[in-house]
C-alpha cells in the first residue's frame, strides 16, 4: 500500500470506516454506502523495524501471528497477545488488547512507545506520552475516533518458549469467580486464563519457565510455545448461518464475584446454544504509572477481572434479541461494579452511561473530533454518536444560558 493512500483517503472529506482483520463484532467495522479503509496482514510484516533496545517499528496492517513469528526468529516477543492472533495491530491497538499474560503485564496498549497517527485532514504525526500525549490517550483504545493509526513503535521482551501450566477444574462459574480473586491477589503468576465451555469450567495458571519440578504436582504440564498451540495458521471465516454476540466486561478485583454470579444467572435463563458459546476469563495486572486511556476497558485499579460472554445465535430475531437483552444486562451490573465493557463487543453505550463511565473524556473527544475534522471518520460507532449527541446538548445548553442571561 502506498504510504501517500490512508493519508490521501483519510484527507477526503469522504465517509470512511475504519478495519484491520474485521474480527469485530456488533457491525463496528461494516460500511453501509461508504468506503471501507482496511489492510493486506500479509505483506505487512515485511515492513517491521528494528529500532533497537527491544524496540520494534510495526505498521498497523501486521496480523500478532506474523509479527509474534517474525520476533521470535529474533529472539524477542511481544509482551501481550491477544488469543485470537489473526487481528491486526492496529485493530487491537484500539480497542486495548488483553491476553493470558495480562495477569503480570496489564494491556497491550501498555507497551506502546508511540503510534503515527493519521487524522481527518489527512495529517500525519507521531504520538506518545510526550509528544501530542493528548491524541495518544484518546487514540489506544479509542475505537478509530480520533484518527487512523498508521503504525506503532511496540516494547518487546525477550522470547521464552516454554511456560509450565497447572490447571484446576471448577464445579461452578461461582467457584472459579473465587479461585479467580485469590489468583488476582498474588504478584507471581505469569500466565492466567479460564474458561466454562462445553460444560467444563476450568482455570490454568501458568510461569514462564520449563522447570520440571515445579511441575511435580498433577495437573501439570510443561508446553512449547503457547503462544501458537493449538492455534490455526490461517484465519478462520465465522459461520454464515449464526449471529456473534461477543461482549466482555471487566471490574477492579474484589467486585468479580457478584460479575460472574450474574454471568452464571444469564447462562442459565438464556436460550443458547451452550456447545457453541463461552465464558472467558483474564486478569490484569497494570503497572505503577500506567497511562489512563480514555477509553480502555480497565480504568483506575491496580488490578482488574475481566470476563468475556461469547454467544454464537442463531440468525432469528427472537435469538438475537434475547442476547442482547441478557448481554444489556450484564453490562449494566459491570457499571454498578465500577467496571468498563471492552468497547470491541456488544455493548449499549448511551448518553448517561457514557458520562459516568469516562467522564469529561465524552466531551473532550467530540472537541478533538471537531478539531482535527474528523467527523466522517467511524461516525457509526456508538461511543462517537455519543460524544456528537453530548456535544450537541452541550452547545443547546450554552445558547439556552446564553439566551437566559440577556433576558
Amino acid at each position: 500500500m502506498p504510504a501517500a493512500f490512508p493519508a490521501a483517503l483519510l484527507g477526503s472529506g469522504r465517509p470512511l470506516t475504519l478495519r484491520g482483520a474485521g474480527h469485530s463484532c456488533d457491525g463496528q467495522t461494516v460500511s453501509d454506502s461508504e468506503l471501507l479503509v482496511s489492510y493486506a496482514p500479509e505483506t505487512a510484516v515485511q515492513q517491521v523495524r528494528d529500532l533497537g533496545g527491544g524496540l520494534f517499528e510495526v505498521p498497523a496492517g501486521a496480523s500478532w501471528y506474523g509479527l509474534e513469528r517474525y520476533l521470535n526468529r529474533q529472539g524477542r516477543a511481544v509482551p501481550v497477545l491477544p488469543n485470537y492472533l489473526h487481528m491486526s495491530v492496529g485493530g487491537t491497538l484500539s480497542v486495548g488488547g488483553i491476553g493470558v499474560d495480562s495477569v503480570r503485564l496489564g494491556m497491550q496498549i501498555d507497551h506502546v512507545e508511540r503510534i503515527q497517527l493519521i487524522d481527518g485532514m489527512g495529517i500525519s504525526r507521531w504520538c506518545s506520552r510526550t509528544e501530542h500525549p493528548e491524541l495518544f490517550r484518546f487514540a489506544l483504545g479509542g475505537l478509530g475516533a480520533v484518527g487512523l493509526i498508521e503504525r506503532a513503535v511496540l516494547r518487546t521482551i525477550p522470547h521464552r518458549s516454554d511456560t509450565h501450566l497447572h490447571r484446576v477444574d471448577h464445579a461452578t462459574l461461582g467457584e472459579l469467580g473465587e479461585y479467580a480473586e485469590r489468583i488476582a491477589q498474588r504478584d507471581d503468576v505469569d500466565i492466567y486464563w479460564a474458561s466454562m465451555r462445553r460444560g467444563r469450567i476450568s482455570s490454568t495458571v501458568g510461569w514462564r519457565s520449563g522447570d520440571r519440578a515445579q511441575c511435580a504436582a498433577g495437573n501439570c504440564e510443561i508446553a512449547s510455545d503457547l503462544t501458537f498451540g493449538g492455534h490455526p495458521d490461517i484465519a478462520q471465516a465465522p459461520p454464515t448461518d449464526r449471529v456473534r454476540l461477543w461482549a466482555d466486561y471487566v471490574v477492579p478485583a474484589g467486585q468479580f464475584v457478584p460479575m460472574i454470579a450474574a454471568v452464571e444467572d444469564i447462562c442459565h435463563r438464556l436460550p443458547i446454544d451452550h456447545a457453541l458459546t463461552m465464558v472467558y476469563i483474564l486478569i490484569i495486572r497494570r503497572s505503577i504509572g500506567a497511562p489512563a486511556f480514555a477509553f480502555a476497558p480497565v480504568g483506575a485499579a491496580p488490578v482488574s477481572i475481566g470476563v468475556g460472554l461469547y454467544t454464537s445465535v442463531e440468525r432469528t430475531g427472537a435469538a438475537i434479541e434475547a442476547t442482547r437483552l441478557a448481554l444489556r444486562e450484564l453490562f449494566e451490573q459491570c457499571c454498578e461494579l465500577d467496571g468498563r465493557p471492552y468497547l470491541y463487543g456488544v455493548a449499549d453505550l448511551d448518553a448517561s452511561t457514557a458520562q459516568r463511565l469516562y467522564g469529561t473524556d465524552v466531551d473532550r473527544l467530540a472537541e478533538l473530533r471537531s478539531t482535527y475534522r474528523l467527523h466522517h471518520l467511524n461516525a457509526h460507532i456508538p461511543l462517537v454518536r455519543t460524544a456528537a449527541g453530548r456535544s450537541g446538548s452541550l452547545t443547546d445548553s450554552r445558547n439556552e444560558s446564553s439566551v437566559t442571561g440577556r433576558s
